[in-house]
């Protein structure tokens, strides 16, 4: 479907001259739009979704009184009962102090839970509901001041993306599958697990993260745990002949952690190339690679491997913790890079889709669609290669990765309001 959708897109751009002038791609912006339209198969989506499936909360945190520094969490279960309690929210303060926290969390949850840690590891419980409650001042405890079994560790978050921007999809988002967490292990530290869990992209395909409202002069440092680098597989770096879609000339992407956005944002480099970046033993001659598709098949071929997803952490320093209490994960934008047209391309969720963070580029003029979505769910499973996520397709309702009844992409695609719990029931056939 891909290289079908490719050389249709080919054909407009010939037909509607294409061409780049100044950096930004200059066309017939309507005339493209017509063509894609009749092109794209994806119909009845709801004009005025935003593509999330978190809901975004700011409550007031009145830590008790006591000698000890206090670390605010926000559970999504009570991890005296069961044994998969995640973080979604994180804050420090001290003894007595009013705390102001924002964080997000899966938009099907109604009950949280908020904890009270204090240094020396001892636990104070309440439940909280974020859509009724405004302040948290743990008077009415469920655990108190009480050892756990275990420590609570962030929620993972799912960030499958599509690389045909700005061309439309085939919406299996399998090219690239991010897994990624955020956690606060310090006043003035953030860390970020990252790991790469699919490849189904066909070409070379970058990756960064932007820090939503933190510009590159508010950190103090980036590094990551024991110097690991997806740049680096095998003990060998990533060839000067292959690093084109970050190009060479911006050497900061490689030579460090960090890159400074085209208006000052802060910006973790992920990778150059993620076929390299999954550690695969590849053969690279002058820039020439033969290209697999990784965890995107349920079978095994040479052309289709399958592989243990690499993980590495970045350890972000802040110059100050201005802010952190306040760092949700909903302003981590993850983004892929690629090449089109001769010009470079960022996708990016949809509620970020005009970012722009390190190129300036033609946006493209398919309204509604996303080619990027970030699932609240450490073990979403993404479709198979070729696999439609399951948007309704010409009125069809049963189709693709996510088609349960009642529970469908499709009929979230169609309500935003409804079937929010799409992405617990996958097709087991269609998924990877």
């Amino acid at each position: 479907m891909k290289q079908l959708q490719w050389a249709a897109i080919a054909a407009i751009s010939i037909m509607i001259g294409m061409t780049i002038s100044c950096g930004r791609n200059v066309f017939d912006e309507q005339k493209y739009k017509d063509i894609v339209d009749s092109i794209s198969p994806v119909d009845s989506v709801d004009a005025t979704h935003t593509w999330t499936l978190t809901k975004l909360k700011t409550t007031t945190v009145q830590i008790p009184d006591s000698d000890d520094m206090q670390r605010v969490m926000i559970l999504t279960s009570n991890p005296r009962e069961t044994g998969d309690a995640a973080v979604v929210g994180e804050a420090w303060g001290s003894a007595g102090e009013k705390v102001l926290m924002t964080f997000s969390y899966p938009s099907t949850m109604t009950k949280l839970y908020a904890a009270l840690m204090d240094d020396d590891g001892y636990y104070c419980i309440e439940e909280y509901y974020p859509d009724t409650q405004s302040t948290i001042d743990f008077s009415d405890l469920i655990v108190d001041h009480e050892k756990l079994s275990y420590e609570p560790q962030p929620l993972l978050y799912t960030y499958c993306f599509e690389e045909e921007y700005p061309a439309p999809g085939d919406y299996d988002y399998n090219d690239v599958v991010l897994r990624i967490s955020q956690q606060r292990t310090g006043e003035r530290e953030m860390r970020f697990m990252v790991q790469l869990a699919a490849v189904g992209a066909q070409d070379q395909i970058a990756a960064a993260i932007s820090l939503g409202g933190f510009k590159a002069s508010d950190i103090e440092s980036v590094t990551t745990v024991d110097s690991l680098s997806f740049n680096r597989t095998n003990g060998k770096d990533l060839p000067d002949q292959i690093k084109s879609v970050v190009p060479v000339t911006k050497t900061e992407f490689y030579e460090s952690f960090m890159s400074t956005g085209r208006h000052d944002e802060a910006v973790l480099n992920l990778f150059g190339d993620a076929h390299w970046a999954t550690g695969d033993l590849l053969e690279e001659n002058f820039g020439m690679m033969d290209r697999k598709k990784y965890n995107v098949y349920n079978t095994v071929s040479s052309d289709h491997p399958q592989f243990v997803p690499r993980s590495i952490t970045y350890v972000v320093t802040f110059k100050s913790s201005a802010g952190l209490n306040g760092f949700s994960m909903d302003q981590l934008d993850p983004f892929i890079i690629k090449s089109y047209n001769g010009g470079n391309f960022e996708v990016h969720q949809y509620v970020y889709r005009d970012a722009q963070v390190l190129y300036n580029y033609s946006l493209s003029v398919i309204e509604n669609l996303p080619w990027a979505l970030c699932i609240p769910m450490g073990d979403f499973r993404w479709p198979l290669e070729g696999k439609n996520m399951g948007f309704i397709m010409r009125e069809v309702h049963t189709y693709g990765a996510y088609q349960t009844s009642g529970h469908s992409f499709g009929e979230w695609a169609m309500d935003h309001n409804k079937a929010t719990d799409w992405y617990y029931y996958p097709n087991k056939n269609n998924v990877f």
